[in-house]
């Protein structure tokens, strides 16, 4: 018996002892709005995103954009339609982001929606701060501006406390600018 399990522990060692270590090349996967679900209307264009991890398109759309999409690529595939702009949408699950360029590719407007998204930091603050005691039941934020310039931004937040409802609007350029002095 003695000899079995010296024998099994010596295979054990022996085994593990002799493991290999496979180092494997970072593999690098990337998003081109080409490879995405792609409808089109006349001159507007849908593209139906696929992010890398939730909330990535909503957390900054204007950025996803600009680091995913080759809009002078994208001109150049549509050449031979001759089209005076381009209206592009990215659609996620939690919203859109649209975007209106013109002929030579420069950005014109964008538009964006999204709901029940994870709220940014200050506005999670300044909600909590505001409404103690109450839930958020849903969140929609709507911005707008002009090329990469966010002019409007509006949170629209709903907040219930037993039964009663109440609706918040933030402008998230307004945050922290009221203050109380004490001494």
């Amino acid at each position: 018996m003695k000899t079995l399990f010296f024998s099994l522990l010596l295979i054990a060692v022996t085994a593990i002892g002799h493991t290999q270590e496979i180092e494997l090349e970072e593999a690098k996967v990337g998003f081109t709005p080409m490879e995405a679900k792609i409808t089109r209307d006349g001159d507007n264009f849908t593209f139906n995103i696929k992010e890398s991890y939730t909330g990535e398109f909503e957390k900054d759309a204007l950025g996803f954009m600009q680091a995913n999409f080759d809009i002078l690529g994208f001109i150049q595939e549509t050449q031979n339609e001759d089209y005076d702009s381009y209206l592009v949408t990215f659609r996620s699950g939690k919203g859109y982001l649209t975007a209106d360029f013109d002929k030579e590719g420069n950005l014109v407007k964008t538009s964006q929606k999204f709901e029940n998204i994870i709220l940014p930091l200050d506005v999670r603050r300044e909600v909590y701060q505001a409404n103690q005691g109450w839930t958020m039941t849903a969140n929609k934020y709507a911005a707008s501006g002009r090329a990469n310039l966010l002019e409007k931004e509006v949170y629209k937040i709903k907040l219930v406390n037993n039964n009663q409802k109440r609706t918040v609007k933030l402008d998230p350029k307004n945050l922290g600018r009221t203050s109380v002095a004490s001494n």
